[in-house]
């Protein structure tokens, strides 16, 4: 397991390097700071691995701690700031970034879709006309999380809410529990 929990901590730092040179090159229009929370969206789920970071290190948060309310990531605090910053999960680790994904049409050819957060949209030049470099690649981190993921829980594993982390909720529901 350690193993597991040392890859995904490197994969995250390397992560966070890569958003860090993008926060660099938007600054003038990137407005998310701490208490903007308009990403951070209930329902989320992760990987495995990534649930057993913060189970690892956040033992005492998810047994006495609850979540925060429903609607908004349950780890908001009372602030909207995130109480596992450190330890998020790799979806929070380049939120608010332009991001550029690929797919394939009907057709077999490869099409390009471009998305930023509507308070990200203005100070900066039009999503069309961004170099790609400019923007965040969806994907390849992504294909790296699932190689470890496998290796640490098995190619099946279901992803694992993160309001189900917590030990109890709010409502008194009980034990954390995983989604499929």
């Amino acid at each position: 397991m350690s193993d597991a929990l040392e890859a995904i901590r490197s994969l995250h730092a390397e992560i966070d390097r890569e958003a860090a040179r993008l926060e660099e090159v938007h600054r003038d229009r990137l407005r998310c700071g701490r208490g903007c929370s308009g990403c951070c969206l209930d329902g989320l789920t992760v990987r495995a691995v990534e649930a057993e970071r913060i189970r690892s290190a956040h033992r005492e948060l998810l047994r006495e701690g609850v979540p925060g309310p429903e609607g908004a990531c349950a780890f908001l605090d009372e602030r909207g700031a995130c109480r596992i910053y450190a330890d998020r999960p790799s979806v929070c680790r380049s939120q608010g970034l332009p991001l550029r994904v690929l797919y394939e049409t009907d057709e077999g050819e490869i099409d390009e879709r471009r998305d930023i957060c509507p308070l990200n949209l203005d100070g900066g030049p039009a999503l069309d006309a961004l170099d790609e470099e400019a923007c965040w690649l969806v994907g390849p981190f992504e294909l790296r999380l699932e190689a470890i993921d496998e290796a640490f829980a098995g190619p099946d594993a279901p992803r694992v809410s993160l309001r189900g982390l917590f030990e109890r909720s709010q409502a008194g529901r009980g034990r954390s529990r995983s989604d499929g």
